[in-house]
Parts: structure tokens; C-alpha cells; sequence
């Protein structure tokens, strides 16, 4: 079976992250080729798995029909079997090159929201990927959340969702530090846009300052860190808050932390909150759809609504507490959520589409 992957990001984030699990996690009998941008570090990564010949370009989070057309040359010259996109850019390719080509086009939500959308665009959008669901053999969701959110929207027909929960690597062995009540120390992963609400990082951070002992690292990449940093000195946080930045392994700072802190508006189901769970960590992240799929609150990590609820679970959290959470975090990490697994039942649902008659 030859499988064309289609994602418009491969710079650090989830959708990117969860494609190259499929990838390493390949069966032996799938060939699969990469549509994406020259984004680091994922397409260097792509490249190392399926070489330069199986990788075509598309532009970072854009829409072109130069791309479209040249996508569309290139399935039919490699003979591709179907069609798998990856998030709403990728998934618009995804759809119209399966109407160009013929091919059978599976498609994966990474998290759906249209919230901060104007009734416009909301409109467009909705009306859109109902009309793209036609064309859309499969759709994957990575939470039943977030399938339940589809299914509501009416984006596709019932029969053809399948929840496919995310997998990470499981590493063998942890080495999270022991917290015996002195510094806390808390890391979050944040991409500095709207939708992972860096500044609530910083209000949290802000309203800790005088409570507890704490030190806050946020490591990730985007166009508002610049102003997350200003906005750290303006508060007098430079000595409680480290914005580190991109990292090329963020598991090196997890293994130096107590505490997982996600302050995201919404999600599909994240990568990096499962990521802290196996890593042992006790994960502390907005009540929002793919986080509530995950935590379960008071047994393996805590929810909250607030600021004010986020500040209250903080500053009572207890050693015992902190130990108890973070191995059944790593329980459930390790027998819920594995990659290996996640990778076999996508390339399942990719092969009966392959194979079904159209």
C-alpha cells in the first residue's frame, strides 16, 4: 500500500509530531510518502524515514493550486493508493487532490475550534468541511471529545468516523526529581499563539509570585514570545519565569520537573500533555476537549476553569499528592496511549480504504 501523508506544518507541534509516529510506526508492507513544508526540524525527519524521492512540497499553512496541481502530478507518477491529510489546511489538499485524482482520501482532525472565528468565517469554514466530507472516505478523530464536537457540526456522516486516540513514544524509565514541599518546579510547552494562551501562563505565574516557592520554564517557538518576554519583565517574573524558547527534545526539561502546566483554549488531544504523563509528571491543564479525554481529575492530574482554580490547586498541592498522581499518570500513559498502538490501528483503517472498491 502506498500512503501520501499530507500535513501544511512541520515545524514543533502536535500534528506534526503524531505524523512522525505513523511514520516510524509504519508496517513493513506500506510505503509512504510525505506532502509538507521545509519546516524544522520535521521535514528532516520525514526525509530520514521515507528519503528525498518520497517527500513533495507544500507551502507552510497556505493555500496554493501551484501546489495543487504539483501534488496531484506527483500521486499519479508514484502510483499512490491513498490519501491521508492531516489538520484543516492539509485536509482542504487532501480533499481536492482526491477529486482530482481519484484517489480514496482519509482525513484526521487535530483539534477543532472555531471559536475565536468571526460569524463569517465561521460560517465559511463549517460550510466548507461539510461539503469536503463528501469527498472524505474516513475521517479520524484523536479524542471521542473532539469526535463528538465533529459529529455535532455535522461535518461528516456518522458511519464514517473512527476515534483513533493519540500515542507517544513510552520511554523505559523516568527520572523525575522528588519534590519534598521547597521549589516547585513547573515546565510548559507553549507555541505563543492564541490557541495555547500564553498569557494566562504568565497571570498564573504572576498570582503564584508571594505564595509558594516556584519556578516556571516555558519552552516552544512562535511569533508572540517576544511579547511574553517583555510582558515577564514588566511583571518583575524574570527570577520565577524562564522562557527558554525551541528545544530540539522538551523531554530533557520534563525530566527536571514536578509539574506539567497546559493553559490551551482548546485542543484535540495533546501530544505534549500525554508526552508529560509518561514522563511521570503530574499534568495540571484547562477543562477543554482532549484534555478532559486524558485527565482524570484528582487521579491523574488536575483540571481547572480559572486562574483563581489553577492557583488554588497549586498552592495546596502536597508531596504525597504530587508522588501519587504522577505514577498513575505514568500508568495510564504507558497502557492507554502508546504510539505503536495508535500507528497499527491508523494504518488498519488506511489499508481497508485502500482496498475497498470504489
Amino acid at each position: 500500500m502506498k500512503v501520501l501523508f499530507l500535513t501544511v506544518r512541520a515545524d514543533l507541534g502536535g500534528g506534526p509530531e503524531h505524523l512522525y509516529q505513523l511514520l516510524k510506526h509504519k508496517p513493513g508492507k506500506v510505503e509512504a510518502f510525505v506532502a509538507c513544508p521545509a519546516d524544522k526540524p520535521y521535514h528532516d525527519r520525514y526525509h530520514g524515514l521515507v528519503g528525498q524521492k518520497n517527500i513533495v512540497e507544500l507551502p507552510h499553512r497556505s493555500f496554493s493550486l501551484r501546489s495543487l496541481f504539483k501534488v496531484a502530478a506527483f500521486v499519479r507518477r508514484m502510483n499512490i493508493d491513498v490519501l491521508h491529510s492531516h489538520g484543516k489546511g492539509a485536509g482542504l489538499y487532501g480533499r481536492l487532490l482526491g477529486l482530482l485524482t481519484g484517489r480514496p482520501v482519509v482525513h484526521t482532525f487535530h483539534g477543532l475550534h472555531v471559536g475565536d472565528y468571526s460569524a463569517r468565517k465561521k460560517w465559511l469554514y463549517l460550510s466548507l468541511e461539510r461539503a469536503l466530507g463528501w469527498k472524505t472516505r474516513k475521517a479520524i478523530c484523536v479524542s471521542q471529545g473532539e469526535a463528538l464536537l465533529v459529529e455535532k457540526a455535522g461535518f461528516i456522516a456518522s458511519e464514517k468516523l473512527v476515534t483513533i486516540p493519540n500515542g507517544i513514544e513510552i520511554p523505559i524509565s523516568v527520572s523525575r526529581p522528588s519534590w519534598d514541599g521547597g521549589t516547585l518546579r513547573i515546565i510548559a510547552v507553549n507555541r505563543y499563539d492564541h490557541q495555547k494562551n500564553p498569557e494566562l501562563l504568565i497571570d498564573i505565574a504572576n498570582a503564584l509570585d508571594g505564595k509558594i516557592d516556584f519556578r516556571l520554564d516555558v519552552i516552544g517557538t512562535g511569533d508572540r514570545i517576544g511579547d511574553i518576554r517583555t510582558r515577564v519583565e514588566h511583571n518583575g517574573l524574570s527570577e520565577r519565569v524562564r522562557i527558554i524558547g525551541g528545544v530540539p527534545n522538551p523531554r530533557d526539561y520534563f525530566r527536571d520537573a514536578h509539574v506539567f502546566l497546559s493553559t490551551s483554549r482548546w485542543e484535540g488531544m495533546p501530544l505534549a500533555v500525554l508526552e508529560a504523563m509518561s514522563e511521570s509528571l503530574c499534568v495540571l491543564a484547562t477543562e477543554v476537549v482532549g484534555n478532559i479525554d486524558v485527565i482524570e481529575p484528582g487521579r491523574t492530574g488536575y483540571l481547572f476553569k480559572t486562574q483563581d482554580e489553577a492557583i488554588r490547586i497549586l498552592s495546596t498541592l502536597t508531596p504525597n499528592a504530587l508522588a501519587r498522581i504522577s505514577d498513575l499518570a505514568r500508568q495510564t500513559a504507558e497502557t492507554q496511549y502508546s504510539a505503536s498502538v495508535m500507528a497499527e490501528r491508523t494504518h488498519g483503517t488506511l489499508n481497508s480504504i485502500a482496498r475497498a472498491p470504489t
